[in-house]
């Protein structure tokens, strides 16, 4: 074990250490007297064998070599990728014990970063396991048979992981895996290198919901997929109905999908969406977890009250998927989404007439520049904020204080940037609600849902 005094540890040092807590990212962690040693994998309550892999003079990471004496909260992994692939990081935490680290998570982030001392409830969590909707899939290839395969990066690594299935997502995947492997080895198609700018196979990016919707990203230029009618006779085996699309993607980039996405095969489909039915392009955002999705909906609607008559401003609204979900359940209310992108404003106003929703306008424009815009009157409002993973915008949050809104509806997937924001807009606001939901099992990640009314 530590000696309490030593701080000298260095790389490649092998230690023998007692995890007693957690970080944020899932991972656990060891003191050498107060100098934490951050050890991914590792489980609270293990005692590891690890080696150092990087140090600072403030913290240090290192890797397990053994689990010399295992945690009460230990599982054995379902999956044979689990600390391979990037997909997941908490496979061997017990997932009650997992909701317990997520509570926490939020907790800790609340009172570090926002100076906000709050209960915290234990995550809503609805499925454990096939819970996916989506996945991306990068192209590999083995360099000594040349055989082509789709998997998963590796952590803080662009090296591919080739697999077969994945634990979070149903049988659909690991049949979509086998057809798209079988296609692109029997075509000899060749796959992109990073290093390079070369090859053709980028990505393979799917989404399944009452049928399937399968991306194939490539870098090229032309509008069409190779071999595209061999592909969809290995398709043909296990999906009766299903939509490819081809999106093309030349840039030397770490985003997946180019700008657009071309649809070459089969007819788009309306998918149950919950409370509504539509078409869901490749390109729009959407929760990856139907039940949490929904229940994460209904938590919204409750908290502004199904019977509420006065106008409600959902910024960064995009395709309209949630301003929709909330229209229907609240039909009373006057709804004005803003998305500053013109086509995702247009699509969803698209959406809105296909769906005969008459109570929402959405309005393209800057979000801080639009709640400027709002007069200072007696008019009920409730402002829903359901920001990227980066949280909202200083200026967002300043012209938010001062509009005056009833209530503010806070739905984030980041603890860190939540917390930020919360503490910016704490001065005017009272936190009255914090409900986290379970939206990614298996990972560190959570979906926290944030009530506050105006002081």
């Amino acid at each position: 074990m530590f000696d309490s005094k030593r701080v000298d540890i260095e790389k490649g040092d092998i230690i023998d250490a007692e995890i007693v807590d957690f970080g944020s990212n899932g991972e656990g962690v060891a003191k050498c007297g107060v100098y934490p040693i951050f050890v991914p994998f590792s489980v609270k309550g293990d005692v590891v064998r690890a080696r150092i892999t990087w140090t600072s003079k403030d913290y240090a990471f290192g890797e397990v070599v053994e689990v010399v004496q295992p945690s009460e909260h230990r599982v054995k992994p379902v999956c044979p990728y689990f600390e391979k692939c990037g997909g997941c990081d908490l496979q061997s935490v017990e997932h009650s014990f997992q909701l317990e680290m997520k509570r926490e998570t939020v907790k800790r982030a609340l009172k570090k970063v926002g100076g906000l001392d709050l209960d915290v409830p234990t995550p809503i969590s609805l499925n454990e396991w096939e819970y996916r909707n989506k996945l991306a899939l990068p192209f590999g290839k083995n360099k000594r048979s040349g055989r082509v395969y789709l998997g998963f990066f590796e952590k803080r690594s662009h090296s591919v992981v080739p697999m077969k299935w994945c634990a979070l997502q149903g049988q659909w995947a690991a049949d979509l895996i086998e057809d798209i492997g079988e296609w692109a080895n029997e075509n000899a198609l060749s796959v992109y290198d990073e290093q390079t700018g070369r090859g053709y196979l980028r990505h393979a990016v799917a989404r399944m919901l009452d049928t399937l919707t399968l991306t194939i990203v490539v870098n090229s230029s032309v509008q069409n997929i190779e071999k595209l009618a061999l592909l969809t006779q290995k398709l043909d085996r296990h999906f009766s109905d299903y939509t490819v699309f081809v999106s093309n993607n030349t840039k030397n980039t770490n985003v997946i999908m180019g700008d657009n996405a071309t649809l070459v095969y089969g007819e788009e489909r309306p998918q149950d969406l919950g409370r509504y039915q539509a078409v869901v392009s490749p390109l729009s955002f959407l929760q990856v977890n139907n039940k949490v999705r929904d229940a994460i909906y209904d938590d919204v609607c409750e908290h502004i009250g199904t019977d509420f008559d006065g106008e409600i401003v959902e910024l960064y609204s995009g395709v309209g998927l949630l301003t929709a979900q909330i229209a229907l359940r609240l039909p009373k209310s006057k709804i004005t989404a803003v998305e500053i992108v013109p086509s995702a404003s247009e699509n969803a106003n698209a959406l809105m007439r296909n769906l005969a929703i008459g109570n929402v306008t959405n309005v393209c424009a800057d979000a801080a520049t639009f709640v400027e815009s709002i007069e200072r009157d007696n008019t009920k409002r409730v402002l829903i904020l359901d920001p990227p993973r980066k949280g909202c915008d200083e200026r967002v949050l300043a012209v938010a204080k001062e509009a005056g809104f009833e209530k503010i509806l806070y739905v984030s997937c980041n603890p860190q940037t939540l917390a930020r924001d919360l503490k910016t807009l704490s001065s005017t606001y009272t936190i009255d609600y914090v409900q986290p939901y379970d939206m990614f099992p298996q990972t560190h990640h959570v979906e926290t849902v944030i009530l506050m009314t105006k002081n």
